[in-house]
C-alpha cells in the first residue's frame, strides 16, 4: 500500500521533469532559430527595421527625447503616428514571414504565400480580433468582476485555439483542424501562447528600456540607442516568428506529449505539411502508421496513442 501511495507522486515528478526539459529545449530552439533567422534572412528583418528606423528619425527631429514630459506630450503627434502605423504593419508582416521562413527554410517560399492560405489567415486574424473585442465588451457591460473574469478566461482560451489555427494555416499545416485545435490539441494552443510570451516579453522590455535610456541624453547617444532599437525590432520579429513555428510543431494533447518530429531539410518546399489521409485515419484509430514524420509534417506524428 505504501509503495502504491508513493508511486503516484514519483510519476508526477517524473512527468514534470520531462515537461520542464521539453519546454526548456523548445525555448532554446526559439532563441536559436530567432538569432539565426536575422542573419539568414535580413530581407525579412528589414521589413520591420526600416519603418521603425524612420519613426525614430521623426521622433528625434521632433525633440521627443529631450525629457520624459516632452516625450509624453508629443507621443500622439500626427507625423509620428504616420510612421507608427507603417511600423506596426511592417512588424506584423515580418513576424508572419519569419514563421513561414522557419518552417519552409527559404526566404522566397516565406514571402511567396499562395492566395488561399493568405485569405484564410486574414480571416482567422479578423475573427480573433472580433472575439477578443466582443468578449471584452460583454465583460465591461456586465459590471460584475466575476463575469468579467469568466469572459476574460473564455476569451483567452478561444484566442489561444485561434492562434494555433492561424499559425497552422499560415505555414500550410493541413493536419490541424478546428475540432483538434479546441479539443485534443488545446494544450498545444496553451504551449504556443507560452512560447510567444517568452519570445516577446524580454525583447519588448529591451525595446522599452532603449527609449527610457535615451531620454535627456546627448544627440549622438540618442541616435546610437535608436539605431540599436530599430535593429532589436528585427530580432523581435524573428523571435516571435520562431516561437510560432516551434509552438505549432510542439504538439501536446491531454494524454501527454506527442513524439518530436525530425528536423526538416533545407530548401524550398512545394507542398508543405500535406499528409496522406490514410495515415491520419490509422493514427486516429490508435494504430502505428509510417515510421517517422513526413517532410515538415510535424502534425502527422505516427506515435502510438496511449
Amino acid at each position: 500500500m505504501n509503495e502504491a501511495e508513493g508511486a503516484a507522486p514519483r510519476l508526477r515528478e517524473g512527468w514534470l521533469r520531462r515537461a520542464a526539459r521539453r519546454i526548456g529545449s523548445d525555448v532554446a530552439e526559439v532563441y536559436r532559430r530567432g538569432g539565426k533567422g536575422v542573419l539568414a534572412a535580413p530581407l525579412i528583418a528589414a521589413i520591420a527595421i526600416l519603418p521603425e528606423a524612420a519613426q525614430h528619425v521623426v521622433e528625434i527631429k521632433l525633440g521627443m527625447f529631450q525629457s520624459r514630459e516632452v516625450f509624453r506630450a508629443l507621443s500622439n503627434d500626427p507625423s509620428r503616428w504616420a510612421f507608427g502605423y507603417a511600423k506596426i504593419a511592417g512588424f506584423v508582416i515580418a513576424m508572419l514571414a519569419y514563421a513561414r521562413f522557419h518552417a519552409l527554410g527559404s526566404v522566397r517560399a516565406a514571402l511567396m504565400i499562395r492566395p488561399l492560405p493568405l485569405l484564410k489567415t486574414m480571416a482567422l486574424v479578423g475573427l480573433t480580433a472580433a472575439v477578443s473585442a466582443g468578449l471584452a465588451r460583454v465583460g465591461t457591460m456586465t459590471g460584475s468582476a466575476v463575469l468579467n473574469g469568466v469572459t476574460g478566461a473564455v476569451s483567452l482560451v478561444l484566442q489561444s485555439g485561434l492562434m494555433l489555427l492561424i499559425v497552422a494555416t499560415l505555414i500550410e499545416d493541413r493536419t490541424l483542424d478546428w475540432r483538434a485545435a479546441f479539443t485534443t490539441h488545446l494544450p498545444s494552443a496553451a504551449l504556443l501562447t507560452l512560447y510567444l510570451l517568452v519570445a516577446f516579453a524580454p525583447a519588448q522590455l529591451l525595446h522599452m528600456a532603449n527609449h527610457w535610456l535615451a531620454l535627456g541624453r546627448p544627440a549622438p547617444i540618442v541616435w546610437g540607442l535608436m539605431t540599436f532599437d530599430a535593429l532589436s525590432v528585427g530580432l523581435l520579429a524573428a523571435l516571435v516568428g520562431a516561437a510560432m513555428m516551434v509552438g505549432v510543431r510542439a504538439r501536446i494533447t491531454w494524454r501527454g506529449w506527442v513524439a518530436r518530429c525530425t528536423e526538416p531539410s533545407s530548401g524550398p518546399v512545394r507542398r508543405p505539411f500535406r499528409e496522406h489521409r490514410g495515415n491520419l485515419r490509422a493514427r486516429d484509430r490508435g494504430r502505428r502508421g509510417r515510421p517517422g514524420c513526413k517532410r515538415f509534417s510535424c502534425g502527422s506524428i505516427n506515435a502510438r496513442r496511449r
